[in-house]
C-alpha cells in the first residue's frame, strides 16, 4: 500500500490474435498482528447431567371400572415418555395426571399408546368390560433426571 491509502496493482497486458487481454493482480495484504494476548482458559462450573431412568410394570386388573393407580411422582416434575399396552379383550381408560391438566385415553383391545408427557404426576387405569374379566397389560415410563457432576 501507498500512503493515502491507494493499492499498488500490477498490470499484465497480452496480445492474443486481435483480442486484448489485460490480467490485474492484487497484492496479498500483510498479516494482522493480534492486538490482545491470548486469554488464558477458566473452568467451567459443573455442568448437571441427566441419566435416563424406566419405571416398568404389570396392570392387572378387575374390570369392574375400579381406578388403579400404578404410578406416582413425590414432588419432583418429570418429563416422561410413557408407553402402555393392553393385551386383553376389555377396555382401558389411561388416567395420566400432569401439573397442570389430565390426559384421558381409552386403549382398545391389543393396542398400544404412548404419550409424552411434560409434567407426569401419576399414572391411573381403569378397566371396563365384563365383571369377570381381568385386565392385563404393562406399562414402561422412561424419564430423566438431572445428577451432579463429581
Amino acid at each position: 500500500m501507498q500512503s493515502g491509502g491507494v493499492m499498488n496493482l500490477k498490470k499484465c497486458v497480452r496480445h492474443h490474435k486481435q483480442t486484448t487481454i489485460v490480467t490485474i493482480t492484487v497484492p496479498c495484504r500483510p498479516r494482522k498482528k493480534p492486538l490482545d494476548p491470548p486469554r488464558k482458559k477458566t473452568c467451567r462450573p459443573a455442568r448437571r447431567q441427566s441419566a435416563p431412568e424406566n419405571v416398568c410394570g404389570t396392570i392387572f386388573q378387575k374390570c369392574d371400572s375400579t381406578p388403579h393407580i400404578y404410578f406416582t411422582v413425590a414432588g419432583v416434575n418429570l418429563s416422561a415418555t410413557a408407553i402402555i399396552q393392553n393385551e386383553t379383550n376389555c377396555d382401558m381408560k389411561v388416567i395420566i395426571k400432569t401439573n397442570t391438566r389430565d390426559i384421558i385415553q381409552m386403549i382398545g383391545q391389543s393396542q398400544q399408546v404412548s404419550f409424552v408427557v411434560p409434567s407426569i404426576e401419576s399414572l391411573t387405569v381403569v378397566c371396563s368390560g365384563e365383571k369377570a374379566a381381568m385386565g392385563r397389560g404393562n406399562y414402561t415410563i422412561c424419564y430423566r433426571r438431572m445428577l451432579d457432576s463429581p
